[in-house]
């Protein structure tokens, strides 16, 4: 594979996936686990787990990084803002999978810091980032690539965004329907929901903007976080579909290596084809463990967070309302 091609790839996979963790189906199995098993979980729930990673969106732009920490580091705001679970509305539960996804003792922790099997002073991702990297060096594809001596770092964040895809498709393969419950719940997620983030976050990122050059009025950080959200909605149903269209394990890899290869050309105008990653996929999912035991530990561990810092439903959620924000959306 030329260099070029290879290096459009990574830009595309950091495009739509760059610092996410789990990717879409990993976190949707997740909630749905501490729900209790397939298809327990509320379809808001299952927006909501994935839907801090709209920031990723803002790739490029000067409030990529401080809007990435506000949703997975200050997440208990939309908590707090949809009046703490107190009445279990449709907003609220939202709400709730929002607050599961987090980097500070949600899924996003287990698969980006502290992971629950094998070497736990790294993320279980990254653990097997590191892993595939070194696979691909002692089977000489970087050297196939002409990229032998590139730059570590490209190299991984390659195989770390491969990692969320292939962990993806083993949920896929265990549950086939669990890629339509997906997009119908991004389809028809809470309409409050962008109401919720943009009160959390608007004042905060106008705040922040005045240190850029890139200043914003409130108004305008208002715009530009239900602009990306609504864009994150998008690529959620477009993304899942490629699962639900798919019969088999070929027919998946055919898709993903389909839409890959698209947004390389039309966004990159880089000449990149289906069967290239489908090939990059595919020796992924042929090394890599199964990730299943983890994300049912992942569940495990983020139910027993969620009560501990009382993100539940009804009257025990509102204890969790001191020290927040003023103000909510019920």
């Amino acid at each position: 594979m030329k260099k070029k091609v290879f290096i459009g790839i990574v830009l595309v996979l950091a495009f739509s996936m760059t610092a996410s963790a789990w990717d879409v189906l990993g976190h949707a199995f997740i909630m749905e686990q501490i729900r209790g098993g397939a298809g327990n979980a509320n379809a808001n729930e299952l927006y909501g787990i994935t839907a801090p990673d709209f920031v990723n969106y803002m790739i490029g732009t000067p409030y990529y990084s401080f809007c990435y920490d506000l949703t997975h580091e200050d997440f208990m705001r939309v908590w707090h803002m949809s009046n703490n679970g107190i009445k279990s509305t449709e907003l609220q539960k939202v709400a709730l999978g929002f607050v599961a996804h987090n980097g500070v003792w949600g899924a996003d922790y287990i698969a980006h810091v502290s992971a629950l099997s094998g070497d736990t002073t790294k993320g279980y991702v990254i653990n097997q980032a590191i892993y595939l990297e070194q696979v691909y060096a002692q089977a000489g594809v970087w050297a196939a690539m002409g990229i032998a001596d590139g730059p570590y770092e490209l190299k991984l964040e390659l195989c770390h965004n491969i990692v969320e895809y292939v962990i993806d498709i083993q949920v896929w393969l265990q549950d086939h329907a669990i890629a339509g419950r997906v997009v119908a719940a991004a389809t028809g997620r809470d309409a409050g929901f962008p109401a919720l983030v943009t009160q959390a976050y608007s004042k905060l990122l106008a705040a922040f903007s005045q240190t850029t050059d890139g200043p914003l009025s409130v108004a305008a950080a208002a715009a530009w976080i239900q602009g990306y959200e609504a864009a994150f909605q998008q690529r959620e149903v477009l993304y899942a579909s490629l699962y639900a269209a798919a019969s088999d394990f070929s027919g998946v890899i055919k898709n993903l290596g389909g839409y890959l290869s698209l947004l390389a050309n039309t966004v990159y105008g880089l000449g990149t084809t289906p069967a290239q990653v489908e090939q990059i996929l595919g020796l992924a999912f042929s090394v890599l463990p199964n990730a299943m035991n983890e994300l049912k530990d992942t569940a495990e561990f983020v139910k027993g967070q969620l009560a501990a810092h009382h993100v539940v439903y009804g009257p025990k959620g509102i204890m969790s309302r001191e020290g927040a924000p003023k103000g909510s959306l019920k």
